[in-house]
């Protein structure tokens, strides 16, 4: 749980404002298969980024957001 708070809007409710965290990874396309072999719930798929980041979103158990990045390689 990324943590409780009873008196807040549930997740749910705030819809696409629901993102709490950035991490910038390395190897992230084996990050992103580790997850799918996992069953984690993607809100975004994995793809590069015109800002030159390739990433992908997460929903945690309780509803939160998380994007994992990692700076795409220069062609």
């Amino acid at each position: 749980m990324a943590g409780e708070c009873p008196d807040a809007l549930p997740v749910s409710a705030i819809g696409d404002h629901s993102y709490f965290a950035y991490v910038q990874v390395e190897g992230i396309d084996e990050l992103h298969e580790a997850f799918s072999q996992r069953g984690v719930t993607f809100v975004k798929s994995l793809r590069d980024e015109a800002w030159g980041m390739r990433e992908f979103g997460i929903e945690t158990i309780d509803g939160h957001r998380m994007m994992f990045g990692q700076a795409c390689l220069p062609a």
